[in-house]
């Protein structure tokens, strides 16, 4: 399955690409070429395989729990300052510097932002469990360094949207104690949990929120309300920071797919927060 921004992500790329943009990036390594990315990362453990291009959108990224394909987007930006005309970065726009898997089941890639002498390192594992269990965990680790002379203001957002089991219908999703926890009228559930306590996070129909981050000027999520139902759900996190010369700060997500035994029916929203308090931490998103 594939689904599209109402304004296709190329036409949106050309729209933005590089406009008002004070930092100079540089454009990621060419596919094939040795020290670039492999097109795509895959990672695999028990029942689960994890498959994504970290850098843009792809339609052939999934994560498959017990050889179902849970569809999702997974996307990181970055902003620096407060200047209102500066788009926001994605890591398509950084300088790559390294890869590496070491195992099967677990990758790190490391980029550059040049001109704001900022490093950005994304750790990612996967953890599966017996076949049948419908459950699967992954745990990402990003970590930022100033590496200037000079203190750095620095917004980075994580964006996700997953539609499980591979179906675009409409979920639920609340937002209690660091916690995100997104329902399926499948049974379904997925959850993110986060150590870092957001300045904001924003709810939002697919693909109202993700255009956000696709336009000239920055993104400013708006704190809102901490529940959506009934719809075809995306959420956002906002994180701010202030880093001095040498500090570094890391960002510790952990997503978990798992599956109701008892009903099929979604809670309502009331009924979110014990689930939320439950569930353990992990989220789910889809691929457009």
């Amino acid at each position: 399955m594939q689904r599209c921004l109402k304004t296709s992500i190329t036409a949106l790329g050309a729209a933005v690409a590089m406009g008002g943009l004070p930092i100079a990036v540089a454009a990621s390594h060419p596919p094939g070429s040795a020290s670039s990315l492999p097109d795509l990362i895959e990672l695999q453990s028990g029942n689960s395989t994890y498959r994504a291009d970290i850098l843009r959108f792809s339609e052939h990224q999934g994560w498959w729990v017990d050889e179902v394909d849970n569809l999702f987007t997974d996307l990181y930006f970055l902003n620096f300052g407060n200047d209102l005309a500066q788009r926001d970065l994605r890591l398509e726009d950084f300088e790559f510097l390294s890869f590496s898997q070491p195992s099967a089941d677990r990758f790190t890639a490391d980029f550059f932002v040049l001109g704001a002498n900022l490093n950005f390192s994304l750790t990612s594992s996967l953890q599966g469990f017996e076949s049948g269990s419908f459950r699967s965990v992954r745990e990402e680790t990003v970590t930022l360094l100033n590496s200037s002379r000079d203190p750095i203001d620095i917004s980075l957002f994580k964006y996700l949207d997953l539609d499980l089991g591979g179906v675009f219908d409409n979920d639920s999703v609340i937002f209690a104690d660091n916690v995100l926890t997104q329902f399926d009228p499948s049974g379904a559930i997925a959850t993110l949990s986060v150590d870092q306590t957001p300045a904001a996070v924003a709810m939002d129909e697919y693909p109202i929120l993700l255009q956000k981050f696709y336009n000239q000027n920055r993104t400013n999520l708006s704190p809102g309300n901490d529940s959506l139902s009934n719809t075809d759900v995306a959420a956002a996190l906002q994180f701010d920071h202030h880093l001095a010369p040498g500090e570094s700060i890391s960002f510790n997500f952990v997503k978990q797919i798992s599956r109701r035994s008892d009903s099929k029916a979604v809670p309502e929203p009331t009924a979110f927060l014990a689930f939320g308090v439950v569930a353990a931490g992990l989220v789910l998103m889809r691929r457009s």
